[in-house]
Protein backbone atom coordinates (compact mmCIF):
# COMPACT_ATOMS: atom_id res chain seq x y z
CA UNK A 1 0.00 0.00 0.00
CA UNK A 2 1.43 3.65 -0.66
CA UNK A 3 1.54 6.59 1.73
CA UNK A 4 -0.32 8.54 -0.26
CA UNK A 5 0.70 11.31 2.14
CA UNK A 6 4.54 11.12 1.24
CA UNK A 7 4.34 9.96 -1.91
CA UNK A 8 4.41 11.74 -5.67
CA UNK A 9 4.71 9.88 -9.01
CA UNK A 10 2.55 7.33 -9.76
CA UNK A 11 2.21 3.91 -8.27
CA UNK A 12 3.59 1.22 -10.93
CA UNK A 13 2.29 -2.05 -9.90
CA UNK A 14 -1.59 -0.09 -9.77
CA UNK A 15 -0.71 1.43 -13.35
CA UNK A 16 0.31 -1.33 -14.59
CA UNK A 17 -3.03 -3.44 -13.46
CA UNK A 18 -5.13 -0.54 -14.92
CA UNK A 19 -2.73 -0.84 -18.33
CA UNK A 20 -3.95 -4.46 -18.65
CA UNK A 21 -7.33 -3.84 -17.86
CA UNK A 22 -7.61 -0.79 -20.46
CA UNK A 23 -5.72 -3.36 -23.16
CA UNK A 24 -8.34 -6.17 -22.53
CA UNK A 25 -11.22 -3.67 -22.70
CA UNK A 26 -10.27 -2.67 -25.94
CA UNK A 27 -9.76 -6.24 -27.02
CA UNK A 28 -13.61 -6.84 -26.06
CA UNK A 29 -14.70 -3.46 -27.54
CA UNK A 30 -13.29 -4.25 -30.83
CA UNK A 31 -14.32 -7.91 -30.63
CA UNK A 32 -18.09 -6.13 -30.45
CA UNK A 33 -17.69 -3.88 -32.72
CA UNK A 34 -16.91 -7.19 -35.19
CA UNK A 35 -19.70 -9.05 -34.12
CA UNK A 36 -21.88 -6.15 -34.65
CA UNK A 37 -21.17 -5.42 -38.31
CA UNK A 38 -20.76 -9.14 -38.97
CA UNK A 39 -24.47 -9.14 -37.35
CA UNK A 40 -25.96 -6.15 -39.44
CA UNK A 41 -24.30 -7.50 -42.57
CA UNK A 42 -26.27 -10.86 -41.92
CA UNK A 43 -29.47 -8.69 -41.87
CA UNK A 44 -31.73 -8.88 -44.72
CA UNK A 45 -32.86 -5.46 -44.95
CA UNK A 46 -33.75 -3.46 -48.52
CA UNK A 47 -34.50 0.41 -49.06
CA UNK A 48 -33.57 3.59 -48.42
CA UNK A 49 -33.69 3.41 -44.59
CA UNK A 50 -31.49 0.03 -44.68
CA UNK A 51 -28.89 2.12 -47.21
CA UNK A 52 -28.75 4.99 -44.89
CA UNK A 53 -28.53 2.87 -41.76
CA UNK A 54 -25.87 0.63 -43.01
CA UNK A 55 -24.03 4.12 -44.41
CA UNK A 56 -24.33 5.13 -40.79
CA UNK A 57 -22.32 2.34 -39.23
CA UNK A 58 -19.95 1.94 -41.82
CA UNK A 59 -19.45 5.68 -42.50
CA UNK A 60 -19.13 7.35 -38.72
CA UNK A 61 -20.32 4.63 -35.63
CA UNK A 62 -18.25 2.05 -36.99
CA UNK A 63 -14.81 4.16 -37.50
CA UNK A 64 -15.57 6.29 -34.55
CA UNK A 65 -15.73 2.47 -32.36
CA UNK A 66 -12.44 1.92 -34.43
CA UNK A 67 -10.77 4.92 -33.04
CA UNK A 68 -11.79 5.19 -29.62
CA UNK A 69 -11.04 1.00 -29.46
CA UNK A 70 -7.20 2.25 -30.67
CA UNK A 71 -7.25 5.45 -28.44
CA UNK A 72 -7.74 2.68 -25.78
CA UNK A 73 -4.74 0.57 -26.59
CA UNK A 74 -2.76 3.63 -26.68
CA UNK A 75 -3.76 5.10 -23.42
CA UNK A 76 -2.73 1.33 -21.91
CA UNK A 77 0.46 1.45 -23.92
CA UNK A 78 1.33 4.93 -22.24
CA UNK A 79 0.12 3.82 -18.77
CA UNK A 80 2.67 1.20 -18.65
CA UNK A 81 5.29 3.26 -20.19
CA UNK A 82 4.59 5.36 -16.95
CA UNK A 83 4.78 2.97 -15.06
CA UNK A 84 8.55 1.94 -16.28
CA UNK A 85 9.80 5.56 -16.15
CA UNK A 86 8.08 5.62 -12.63
CA UNK A 87 10.52 2.41 -11.33
CA UNK A 88 13.62 4.15 -13.24
CA UNK A 89 13.44 7.11 -11.50
CA UNK A 90 12.50 6.13 -8.10
CA UNK A 91 16.19 3.85 -8.14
Amino acid sequence: MVDKANFMGIDPEQTRAASQQMDSTADNLGSMVSMLGSMLDSVFWEGDDAKRFMSDWNGSLRPELDRATETIRENAVELSQRAQMQEEASR
